[in-house]
């Protein structure tokens, strides 16, 4: 049986099929948005007692363009995209491997013991590495980042409450999944049946920096999503890089506030370096990491 076979490529699957999940994604955010929108605004005219017209659209366009109602809708957007692509990759991934989901997302018996200290180091220096970055960007060039919304700061600066939560749930959990699903499930998966890991994850990678719309964020999701992208092929287990996204975006909470660790200029990069040889002892460990008849594919 060829290699398309196995991956179950019919004969007239489209070349850009690897796209599709990304256009997907594109267009359900962008649904979700208007439906959200015009809710707001029906509430907004129910709700409203007094003032003139212009009053009452200017209160409505602050509500709409907040970061907290923009970080709302891209959670409920989230988590029907997540529902929608853990079927897609069920039936695109799973069953075209002619294994049960079950199986295919055990862990045990297929990795050894080198993947838990190897994701936790990936996880671990991604995340100091994306943080200083954003940190650096902002110092010497802040007009990158306007009009992007930063989750990790609108986490950190609100108050207690559900709002909260339900942002922690959306970033540490949903945004994790749907990205793995998306790009190192589905992405990945369609573009290896016509091309070769490396050009495969190296697309992958692009389209999900790209996604992001943000120079910054493109950089270490680019990065990152190589790194990830190599984890999910030699472990062929998406529940690996879902964890370590999450614990990348743990990270990223933790260490949001980067004077805690240093204001210094040597400091900074002495940090810098250090996550990013963190990262890269993690990738190795994780090539370690994997089993095939008892022993170790070195």
């Amino acid at each position: 049986m060829n290699e398309q076979n196995r991956n179950g490529l019919g004969q007239n699957e489209s070349v850009l099929k690897f796209i599709y999940p990304v256009a997907i994604m594109a267009v359900v955010q962008i649904l979700v948005q208007l439906f959200a929108g015009q809710l707001l605004f029906f509430y907004k005219g129910y709700t409203y007692s007094e003032g003139t017209y212009d009053d009452f659209m200017n209160g409505y366009q602050a509500s709409l363009a907040s970061d907290k109602f923009t970080l709302l809708v891209s959670a409920l957007s989230t988590l029907i995209l997540v529902i929608v692509f853990l079927f897609w990759y069920r039936k695109e991934i799973i069953h075209a491997a002619n294994v049960s989901l079950r199986n295919k997302l055990k862990i045990r018996g297929q990795l050894n013991w080198f993947i838990i200290p190897g994701v936790i180091l990936v996880s671990l220096g991604a995340g100091v590495f994306a943080t200083y970055i954003s940190y650096f960007v902002a110092l010497i060039k802040p007009d990158l980042l306007a009009g992007y919304v930063d989750v990790v700061s609108v986490i950190s600066d609100s108050e207690p409450g559900l709002l909260n939560v339900i942002l922690l749930v959306y970033f540490v959990v949903l945004s994790p999944v749907c990205q793995e699903l998306v790009f190192r499930g589905l992405t990945l998966g369609f573009a290896e049946r016509r091309m070769n890991f490396v050009a495969a994850n190296l697309m992958q990678a692009i389209l999900c920096g790209v996604f992001t719309m943000n120079i910054t964020q493109m950089i270490y999701y680019f990065l990152f999503g190589l790194v990830l992208g190599y984890v999910y092929y030699r472990t062929e287990n998406i529940i690996i890089p879902i964890i370590c996204n999450m614990l990348f975006c743990v990270t990223r909470l933790v260490f949001y506030d980067v004077s805690i660790i240093g204001s210094s200029l040597v400091t900074f990069y002495v940090i810098f370096f250090l996550a990013m040889a963190i990262c890269y002892g993690g990738i190795v460990l994780v090539k370690k990491s994997k089993i095939i008849k008892g022993k170790d594919n070195m």
